[in-house]
């Protein structure tokens, strides 16, 4: 019968969300390592009516981790048809103890074998029709990121044969399922079997769920007395040795290995290079210099520079003024489009090419394998600082968006750990901070190639920092939850993988830049354009606008950073609602459009007028970059912190952060290069400096034992 709702489940990195894109021909993102999918997403098979779950990847069922939770409720509520089983083909003997454990649900359940490329690339034969027989259910050989199989999975969806009852359990074991299913009131047929296998192994859920369920409780502990005894082991090491056995009998049975496995080897061997305690920061260092000198210094230059010179310097420009004045228009719409609508989103959109860049290949990093390891590595590190390296993953996605990357740290069961990751991944720098930073580097530092790496450890730093900062105030203390995680082996990315990635990336930028770069800028444009005269309401000069009133109101609260202009004031502002408006909002207030002279047509060459140093320049680069994140970045954030009082804090400790930041940049760093003279800014850095080390080093608070009460006697 066809199936109006497919559950697609699998473990962590099987190839689930890539499958889910192509049936259903959504743009999930895909990365090569686990957790990428955090929450349930649904969506509709291609050309049809049918619903697709896509469930987070979980290794099993136990819950011990909100993915876990998440798939286990969806499970219970029975609101599918059909279960398809995501399975690694490559790591059959993994992949199938959770295939094990989704037999105990009583519905039709398809094995999705994937990955079938990578298995016989290792030289993995697989018996698919013995395998089928072992497991009782249909198998499908496929490959997600090739297509091939793809369709046979959908034409099984609309002929499911009847399961076959697999033998996982013995005869006394199902018996005492059985029987603690009688007692199970509130539960349907569908659900007894496997919240009685939870019970019966333990399983703390439950086990908290019916503790007041005495005449349960009481058969429960006479059914595992008997068993155990039996056994000679606790029900849960059996229960879970007797799924391995089946497993491993079904493996056995039908899989072919060769002796020597080249992709194994390979991923070993590379592994015991950039994994080396001694050889993986630098190496890290290396790649992280590489990807943005590519994007930033060179080839992502490149067409920028073509972008904002051409496409937007010229074409744009010139054909706007051309139809403008054809039609006689007036000088606020010419001004409105040109000065506007091109000068300010133009001058973001420009930057596109250089995100496209640096996106192909962090895409790449994160499919063939390697940021699993560097979350790998930095979990030595970051965990001395109340961080793991589970905490890497939202900021590597952080490096598109922040949005999804504060959704990301739902994975992180630990409160505390999650609470600073959230707080910690806005210093990371997402698309709508490339902007700003190449702008400040094509402005200042031409001919360096170290600025963008550069602010990259920073923000590496900023992240350690806050973690060692936190994790000694007692309402953050608490130990760092368990680092699991498995390594994939290296693979070559597919071309419509990195595609993928990169245009759901590129997408969002520009669709924001569409919208709310769009709306700030015109509002900019209007304020910057208009004020109230003598002669009543009408366009001025820039300097007369309301918003240089406005700005100039402001601006007093940078001018210790080394930046006074309103200018620069009302580009900070802007930059709350979204960090893109920053580039936008100077190049409208900076006349970047047709007024400007030809020698002076870049936004480079006019901040120039703006900072007098370069130290003020990377002044306010740092305070945008690492300030509170924008607008719907803070929602995210606000949702996943679920406190206002955690929120509030976030907020203060952030721009506290980025202020103090930006002011030790300018005035010692400004005093290291001979840009600005030893005065009392240089006194209060250095006194800012010894309060963060101070923070640094001091001795960690007690976290305070709640809910103990002590009797004296």
């Amino acid at each position: 019968m066809a199936c109006q709702k497919i559950a697609l489940i699998g473990n962590q990195n099987s190839g689930k969300t890539t499958l889910f894109n192509a049936l259903t021909g959504a743009n999930q993102y895909v990365g090569n390592w686990p957790g990428v999918t955090v929450d349930k997403v649904v969506g509709t098979l291609k050309s049809t009516d049918t619903k697709v779950v896509d469930l987070p990847g979980l290794y099993s069922l136990s819950p011990y981790s909100p993915e876990e939770i998440v798939s286990r409720e969806y499970l219970l509520s029975g609101d599918y048809d059909l279960i398809v089983n995501v399975v690694d083909a490559a790591h059959l003997e993994r992949s199938l103890s959770l295939t094990a454990e989704l037999l105990s649900f009583n519905k039709n359940i398809i094995v999705a074998l994937n990955m079938m490329d990578v298995a016989k690339n290792n030289h993995i034969e697989i018996n698919v029709n013995v395998l089928e027989q072992k497991l009782g259910i249909k198998v499908i050989p496929m490959s997600a990121s090739t297509g091939d199989g793809v369709q046979d999975l959908v034409n099984a969806l609309n002929n499911v044969p009847q399961r076959q009852k697999a033998t996982i359990y013995p005869q006394e074991i199902k018996e005492a399922v059985v029987k603690i299913g009688s007692y199970l009131k509130d539960k349907n047929d569908f659900e007894k079997e496997f919240i009685s296998l939870c019970l019966l192994q333990n399983d703390k859920v439950y086990v908290h769920e019916y503790m007041t369920d005495e005449l349960l409780q009481v058969e429960l502990v006479k059914i595992r007395a008997v068993l155990e005894k039996q056994y000679g082991q606790d029900m849960e090491s059996k229960l879970a040795g007797l799924r391995y056995a089946f497993v491993d009998e079904a493996v056995k049975a039908s899989v072919v290995k060769a002796a020597a496995n080249r992709s194994k080897n390979f991923s070993r061997a590379v592994d015991n290079i950039v994994t080396n305690r001694y050889l993986a920061l630098p190496i890290f260092a290396v790649i992280v210099y590489v990807v943005y000198y590519l994007a930033v210094s060179t080839i992502g230059t490149w067409g920028t520079d073509y972008a904002n010179d051409v496409i937007f310097g010229e074409w744009a420009t010139n054909g706007a003024a051309y139809v403008l004045d054809s039609i006689s228009a007036p000088e606020w719409l010419s001004g409105l489009i040109i000065d506007g609508v091109i000068g300010g989103v133009g001058a973001v959109l420009g930057f596109v090419p250089q995100m496209i860049v640096l996106f192909i290949l962090l895409s790449f990093l994160e499919q063939c394998g390697y940021m699993t390891r560097v979350a790998f590595v930095l979990d030595r590190i970051f965990r001395h600082f109340g961080l793991s390296g589970r905490c890497f993953i939202p900021m590597v996605i952080a490096s598109g968006c922040a949005v999804p990357a504060m959704m990301a740290s739902k994975s992180i069961d630990n409160i505390n750990e999650r609470r600073i990751t959230l707080i910690a991944t806005s210093f990371i720098p997402c698309s709508a901070k490339l902007p700003i930073l190449a702008m400040i580097a094509a402005a200042f530092f031409p001919d360096s190639t170290i600025v963008a790496p550069g602010v990259y450890f920073l923000a590496i730093i900023s992240v350690i920092v806050t973690g060692v900062i936190l994790k000694k105030e007692s309402a953050f203390k608490e130990e760092v939850s368990p680092f699991v995680m498995e390594l994939p082996d290296y693979h070559m990315p597919t071309l419509g993988n990195i595609a993928r990635s990169v245009y759901l990336r590129c997408r969002a930028f520009i669709v924001k830049a569409g919208t709310i770069i769009f709306s700030t800028v015109v509002l900019v444009w209007f304020l910057s354009s208009f004020n109230f005269t003598d002669e009543g309401f009408g366009m001025v000069e820039v300097g007369d606008s309301m918003l240089a009133a406005i700005g100039s109101a402001i601006a007093f609260i940078f001018v210790p950073l080394g930046f006074s202009s309103w200018q620069c004031a009302v580009a900070i502002f802007t930059g709350l609602l979204a960090k893109e408006n920053v580039v936008g909002t100077l190049a409208v207030l900076l006349g970047v459009g047709a007024d400007v002279a030809e020698d002076d047509a870049t936004l480079g060459v006019a901040l120039h007028g703006e900072f007098s140093t370069s130290a003020a320049a990377l002044s306010f680069l740092a305070f945008n970059l690492f300030s509170t994140p924008c607008i719907a970045a803070l929602g995210a954030m606000k949702r996943q912190l679920a406190s206002s009082k955690m929120f509030s804090f976030a907020i203060v400790y952030l721009t506290v952060w980025a202020y103090v930041y930006a002011f030790i940049i300018y005035h010692l760093g400004g005093l290291i290069v001979g840009q600005v003279a030893f005065g009392a800014g240089t006194v209060v850095a250095l006194v800012l400096l010894a309060a963060i080390l101070y923070l640094l080093f001091r001795p960690e608070k007690e976290k305070p034992m709640m809910g103990i009460k002590v009797k004296a006697v």
